[in-house]
């Protein structure tokens, strides 16, 4: 383990430039635009923002972006959301983000430094109204920030930056060198330093490091581990095929967490939802690569199905919970109607099967699923949890649908009828 002082803008170059790069495991970028200013304003401050965990791999590894000649030094293991909203600060492309979104994404995090206040907020995030504004008030920062090869050159700028704020009537109280000080300070924050740990272990050890370590609070998902091992066994499957398929759900209106569609992987191809019950043996390409091509084609026959009664997105849906169960049933009876599937699917909504421990109750349904000899067996099993004869009543109908997402489904279905 080797420990490392990388500045501000070395880290970014190191992005930029592909030696530093992000493996196919890796998370993409979820940070809202007020994550990237509060950043930002931590820097100001000379608040500390965490360090970097970069892994020096000695075998291949499968990046999230499709990969040039070059092969980087490093992989980010743990700072790729930092790493990624300072590339954006410094309105530079990070080697691993889509050149087809970058001026999209640059917009939408078009953070600011107010020239005018003297205490917190500094920085805000550009609207329609900051944009509007002619005098150099909200300076984009990416103009602050980026560094010109000369270094006259680079102060000249900031010179006439000062000059031309206070031509404009702003900063009244402070003359032209106080101004330009204060956006020397910022500028000052590009030579920060930032630790950098260097570690050299085996992938399932980084993949378990990985989960191990908080980022903001958000805490990486059993499901997002697994997925990562599946990735360093099948090169190219996560970001090829798998990615690119819930896409595809969602441009059909589906848009399912990766999560819930790796557990409905699992349920069809091991019958189990729990992945540490899943042999090991599951995850190479022998076994894993059938299993989605079963799963794909049973999640698409359900989303076509749905369509037929108005039912176009998840959004509605009082569960998707119940998606494992109905995908695991279709694929072992891919020819059966699917009304009385839809029928299974009021009823688990109705008497909320998922509301407790859900994946006790999946597992339940997969074993009445395996155990079954035909369709209506299944069926038949699966009804059995609850009481589904019990008829349906006016008082259903006049709960506070607020609290009743079934409730409110029922009502859109019958509405569409």
């Amino acid at each position: 383990m080797a420990y490392e002082n990388v500045t501000i803008r070395e880290i970014v170059e190191r992005c930029v430039a592909h030696t530093w790069s992000i493996p196919e495991f890796q998370r993409g970028f979820v940070w809202k635009g007020t994550q990237v200013r509060d950043l930002m304003e931590s820097l100001y401050l000379n608040y500390p923002i965490g360090s970097l965990l970069a892994w020096d791999s000695q075998q291949s590894v499968e990046e999230r972006s499709a990969s040039d000649a070059q092969r980087p030094s490093l992989w980010l293991v743990d700072g790729q959301q930092r790493a990624t909203a300072l590339c954006i600060l410094f309105g530079r492309k990070p080697y691993w983000w889509p050149i087809d979104v970058w001026e999209a994404t640059r917009k939408k995090y078009d953070v600011r430094f107010d020239v005018e206040t003297k205490e917190p907020p500094y920085f805000w995030i550009a609207n329609a109204v900051i944009r509007k504004v002619k005098e150099d008030r909200f300076v984009p920062l990416s103009s602050l920030l980026v560094l010109d090869p000369k270094k006259e050159a680079d102060q000249q700028k900031l010179q006439d930056l000062a000059r031309r704020i206070k031509y404009q009537g702003l900063c009244d109280g402070r003359d032209e060198l106080q101004v330009y000080q204060q956006l020397n300070d910022l500028r000052q924050i590009r030579d920060r330093d930032i630790v950098a740990i260097t570690i050299e272990h085996e992938l399932e050890d980084v993949v378990e490091i990985f989960a191990r370590l908080n980022s903001r609070g958000t805490r990486v998902t059993e499901a997002d581990i697994y997925l990562g091992i599946v990735a360093a066994r099948n090169p190219g499957w996560v970001r090829d095929i798998f990615l690119p398929h819930l896409k595809k759900l969602a441009e059909r209106g589906f848009q399912l967490n990766p999560n819930l569609l790796f557990r409905i992987v699992t349920a069809v191809g091991a019958k189990k939802t729990r992945f540490k019950e899943v042999p090991d043996a599951f995850w190479g390409e022998k076994d894993i690569l059938p299993a989605w091509d079963r799963s794909k084609t049973a999640l698409n026959h359900l989303v076509m199905n749905f369509a037929d009664y108005g039912i176009l997105s998840n959004d509605p849906m009082p569960t998707e919970t119940a998606l494992i169960t109905m995908a695991a049933l279709s694929e072992k009876y891919p020819k059966q109607q699917f009304r009385p599937l839809l029928y299974w699917f009021l009823q688990a909504s109705r008497f909320s099967r998922y509301s407790g421990s859900s994946a006790t109750a999946v597992d339940e349904d997969l074993r009445d699923i395996n155990d079954s000899i035909s369709f209506d067996d299944a069926l038949t099993k699966l009804l059995s949890r609850f009481d589904h004869a019990q008829p349906l009543t006016v008082e259903d109908f006049m709960r506070d649908y607020v609290d009743s997402r079934f409730g409110r489904f029922l009502l859109y279905l019958l509405v569409y009828s």
